[in-house]
């Protein structure tokens, strides 16, 4: 008698055992079938981006994504970083969630020596956490330096990741930036920025698979 109760108790176990597996996969698989969103956080490399209205001449155009990468700064901080090409020159678009989606457009990278500071002015400004210098009629203040790192194509194992250390700069209208890079190897990376609304924007495709 109760060889046959246990019996059916295992059976019990092992068919609810399979249904639960069975439900998994059927979720699993629901989820993986449902098409994303037309949106530039799903956005990966093959995907083509229409952009209007950007930079001083009020430009528009398309954008073939070429890659998605990875930034992280500490434990928890990360933004993405979409590169396309335009037809004319690459083009880099940063997106970051906080408190809202932040979104910016590099128009032009620059050389160090195309802006008044130096290596040390940038030291100095690290310890006063202040500074600021003019560029192309404008002053662009000093908003904050950290480290972070890098991921090329989304790829966040430990041997591809490099570190840089940046510091952040606006002009009094916050609607341009200047990003200073300083990588491992030395060499410093500048881009003159600009901010993305939503309505300057619109996805033709997501592409492929996405970080």
């Amino acid at each position: 008698m109760w060889a046959t109760i246990f019996f059916i108790i295992v059976i019990i176990g092992i068919a609810m055992f399979f249904w639960q597996k069975n439900k998994q996969k059927k979720e699993q698989e629901a989820k993986l079938n449902t098409p994303k969103e037309l949106t530039l956080e799903n956005v990966g490399p093959g995907g083509v981006i229409h952009l209007m209205n950007v930079g001083p001449n009020m430009e528009e155009y398309d954008v073939t994504i070429l890659s998605k990468s990875i930034y992280r700064e500490g434990e928890s901080d990360e933004w993405y970083e979409l590169e396309g090409d335009n037809g004319k020159q690459k083009v880099w678009i940063s997106i970051e969630e906080d408190d809202g989606l932040d979104v910016t457009l590099a128009l032009r990278t620059l050389k160090l020596r195309e802006i008044p500071i130096n290596r040390s002015d940038l030291d100095r400004m690290d310890e006063a956490a202040e500074g600021e210098f003019e560029f192309e009629d404008q002053t662009f203040y000093f908003e904050y330096s950290n480290e972070a790192s890098f991921f090329s194509d989304g790829n966040t194992s430990a041997e591809n990741e490099s570190f840089f250390y940046y510091w952040e700069f606006e002009n009094e209208k916050e609607d341009q930036f200047i990003t200073i890079e300083e990588w491992e190897n030395g060499k410093f990376e500048i881009t003159l920025s600009v901010p993305l609304k939503s309505s300057q924007v619109k996805v033709y495709s997501l592409g492929g698979a996405t970080v």
